[in-house]
């Protein structure tokens, strides 16, 4: 097993729904299915219908007269429910790809972790490299969050600049710690100022310019007992 991804979409009362999506989870095989055949909410709810499924094939596949690659693969199990977006990575382990269809009718594309970044998936089409992976873009999404939150997040945000003082960190010896080849790396930000990370909530949320090119604001929150849903960020 490897390359796992799920699908979730949030009902208009509230809950959420996720499950499996299949293995070899990456844009190329989930994200550009979702674009093409379930932009509008009918479809989107036809496909959670369904169940979950190892390959997410075309509308009406399920009956057969459609290449395997366009076929739907189910598995015969529905998808889970809950009541945040926080749920839906927690009955599979090592997910590697999230995609999330929220109340505007848009597809999302989720990083797991360890910040959950969320950001629109026309975002991810837009910017995938000559053979369609969206890898080196991710890495450069993360270094922009990192220096987000160690220059104008810090610089806009007195309560935060005075937490770093406080704990005695230094931003010029935490940039030089977690860069990797230039990039400032979330992972190592993770492991080594776990108490940084701790400050803020989880999830992230990436805003883009009309034509989904370019990120234009990335939207962090103070953690706090009663996570808000980024659908109200």
């Amino acid at each position: 097993m490897g390359d796992i991804s799920i699908i979730a979409r949030r009902l208009e009362d509230g809950h959420v729904q996720y499950g499996w999506s299949g293995n070899g989870g990456y844009y190329k095989v989930v994200g550009v299915r979702l674009l093409l055949w379930y932009l509008e909410p009918e479809d989107v709810k036809y496909l959670f219908g369904l169940g979950q499924t190892a390959l997410i094939g075309k509308r009406g596949s399920e009956y057969g007269g459609y290449r395997w690659i366009e076929t739907h693969d189910l598995t015969g199990e529905p998808f889970w429910l809950d009541y945040s977006e926080r749920s839906i990575f927690s009955r599979i382990v090592f997910i590697d790809y999230g995609y999330f269809y929220d109340l505007d009718h848009k597809w999302y594309y989720i990083i797991p972790g360890p910040f959950r970044i969320k950001m629109p998936l026309e975002l991810i089409d837009q910017n995938v490299d000559e053979r369609n992976f969206e890898f080196d873009f991710c890495i450069k999404v993360q270094d922009k969050i990192l220096r987000y939150i160690l220059g104008d997040y810090r610089e806009k945000n007195p309560e935060f600049a005075e937490f770093l003082n406080k704990e005695g960190y230094c931003v010029e010896d935490i940039l030089e710690n977690i860069s990797e080849d230039g990039l400032l790396s979330v992972m190592e930000f993770y492991h080594k100022y776990q108490t940084i990370f701790d400050y803020f909530d989880d999830w992230i949320l990436i805003k883009t310019n009309e034509e989904n090119t370019e990120i234009t604001d990335i939207v962090m929150k103070k953690m706090s007992e009663n996570h808000v849903e980024t659908c109200e960020w």
